[in-house]
């Protein structure tokens, strides 16, 4: 384990910048080439960064939002802006219209590093002194291009930086607003740091050996600390271009260790799934029962003596998929399907399950080399503290409890109790072992007209396994019974169109009235159902022609579904399915 005596983000930048000398440091991809920054381009640039900031007028407790894909710069700037006693607001880059307008006005921004132009008609309403670019021909009164502020801090007066107290508020994160608005947790230097220095003793990198994959937006503040633990350890980081490029960019870089979100892992498994359907003869005899095995067996029996033959012949070649070298996955942001968790693992992916809360900086427990079980959140974390209420929801205790929700007094005193309890919101299981399980949100819980209570989640989860659905979402508040909604998975869609010789310009409609596809998907909630108390049932569904996202509000930037939109969006349809006698 390394040293880490630092106690505020701006002590451990100087520890990086003296105790690891990485010429592949931070890596990026311009016009399809890799460009990189040594640790000590990241410790010069920063630092000139942070005098051109001075310059400017950025000084203690000026709010500077981060609203760019995540990249070098991205890191650079955040870190400049902790030099300088700054407030930095990370903003989405692919934040809905509406929820930009209010983090803008609520956070009080006064200046931005911007990376993407698509939504400048809105910030540009917003007072913000100075837009910080990576585009120097936009240099003019109100837009200064990274280079320019470089050169500023190269010309300035050398005098000494901010000096932040462990406490100091350095960062305010706006939670997805799955329901209702957005809130702005603001958190200090020492939430951040607890986080590091925990994850350090859970979790052994080398400096020289293991290699990072970022793909995740730094914006959540689940990816950022992972990243700031990155750092801390001084290894090799490569920042992915677009997330529809990483499975290329898993086989050329070979990482080691990554972070992802449950979304990825249940796409991959699905495209594992069609893989190995799609595969004839011999050889898809074999992938079947390999594929079934791993489906099925639980880890915790150990190997069976055909296992190596297994892997030699089909797991190795679904590890190939994530570049073969990768020792650590870990998984957060929210729950992962058990079964999708059960198959990795038994293919001989190492997939670490975590689970936290933006209040928390983020995480509150995590399974690691040094302590896991599947199925599980894993154990609390070194420095916090749990404990349930009676009815089952999870408080958390410890340093990396938030400062509070900004603007908002009242709902911080009814999140943090008066003994420093996070009331997470979420309802959870501890077994003999300390390991936690959640079992979903206190508040998604629904509960039907006829006063049965059902948990949407799960039924979801088992749903979206489906090859053709790429989100599914279940409906029962105050309702009779329970229905859902599908979102397909056009891409697949359009595979199996290919596959069965169908006629590629069928609609979706059309598609899944087709006797084959109705037949599958009925199938589907027959074996759903089955593992679901009779109240929890899906009755009736509906096929959406349309495709869930972040900009159009439907979902977090977590890939979690927003509910409140959801209804309001599609509420025709979901009326439709209650508009007669099912039961």
């Amino acid at each position: 384990m390394k040293k880490t005596d630092f106690t505020t983000l701006n002590e451990l930048f100087l520890h990086i910048c003296t105790n690891y000398s990485n010429a592949n440091f931070l890596n990026y991809l311009y016009q399809g080439n890799w460009r990189s920054f040594s640790t000590q381009e990241f410790y010069q640039n920063t630092l000139d960064l942070a005098y051109g900031f001075k310059e400017l007028g950025i000084t203690k407790d000026t709010k500077i939002a981060i609203m760019a894909e995540s990249s070098p710069w991205w890191v650079m700037v955040n870190f400049a802006a902790n030099l300088v006693g700054a407030i930095s607001v990370p903003i989405f880059f692919n934040i809905s219209n509406e929820h930009l307008e209010f983090e803008l006005k609520d956070s009080e921004v006064e200046f931005m590093f911007l990376g993407t132009f698509d939504k400048l008609d809105i910030i540009e309403k917003h007072p913000i002194k100075q837009i910080i670019t990576l585009n120097c021909a936009l240099n003019n009164k109100n837009k200064i291009c990274i280079e320019s502020i470089l050169d500023l801090g190269k010309k300035a007066v050398k005098e000494p930086l901010h000096v932040s107290l462990p406490d100091e508020l350095c960062s305010i994160i706006y939670t997805s607003g799955n329901t209702g608005t957005p809130k702005g947790v603001m958190l200090s230097h020492t939430n951040i740091v607890a986080q590091i220095k925990d994850t350090s003793t859970l979790y052994d990198l080398d400096e020289k050996e293991d290699v990072a994959l970022s793909f995740l937006p730094l914006a959540h503040i689940f990816e950022r600390m992972v990243m700031t633990f990155y750092l801390s350890q001084g290894i090799s980081v490569y920042f992915a271009d677009d997330v529809k490029n990483v499975s290329n960019l898993l086989k050329e870089i070979h990482p080691t260790v990554m972070t992802v979100v449950p979304r990825l892992l249940e796409k991959v498994y699905t495209k594992i799934h069609q893989k190995v359907e799609d595969t004839k003869g011999l050889s898809g005899l074999i992938a079947r029962f390999a594929y079934e095995h791993a489906r099925g067996k639980p880890p915790e029996f150990g190997k069976m003596w055909f296992e190596p033959l297994l892997h030699s012949l089909v797991y190795k070649k679904f590890l190939d998929a994530f570049g073969g070298e990768l020792r650590m996955l870990i998984s957060g942001g929210s729950s992962l399907d058990k079964e999708i968790y059960k198959f990795f693992i038994n293919i001989g992916l190492n997939v670490y399950e975590g689970y936290g809360l933006t209040e928390f900086s983020p995480v509150i427990t995590a399974n690691s080399p040094k302590k896991s079980k599947w199925g599980t959140c894993g154990p609390t974390f070194p420095s916090v503290e749990v404990k349930l209420t009676p009815d089952g929801e999870l408080l958390a205790r410890g340093p990396s409890v938030m400062k509070g929700y900004l603007h908002r007094d009242e709902l911080t005193k009814q999140t943090i109790d008066n003994e420093g309890w996070l009331h997470t919101g979420d309802l959870a299981t501890i077994d003999d072992e300390g390991f936690i399980s959640i079992s979903g949100r206190k508040k998604e819980l629904y509960k039907t007209s006829t006063g049965n209570y059902v948990s949407p989640i799960p039924i979801e989860q088992e749903l979206s396994k489906y090859k053709l659905i790429d989100f599914a979402v279940a409906i029962a508040e105050d309702k009779p019974y329970t229905v859902a909604l599908f979102f397909p998975d056009f891409e697949m869609v359009a595979v199996y169109k290919k596959n069965y010789n169908l006629n590629s310009d069928l609609t979706i409609d059309m598609f899944f009235k087709l006797p084959r596809v109705k037949k599958e998907l009925d199938r589907l909630i027959k074996r759903t159902n089955k593992k679901l108390d009779k109240w929890q049932r899906v009755v009736d569904y509906r096929v959406i022609d349309t495709t869930l996202s972040i900009e159009g509000g439907e979902l977090t930037p977590s890939m979690k579904i927003r509910r409140n939109q959801i209804n309001s969006n599609f509420k025709k349809e979901i009326d439709s399915m209650y508009n007669k006698d099912i039961l």
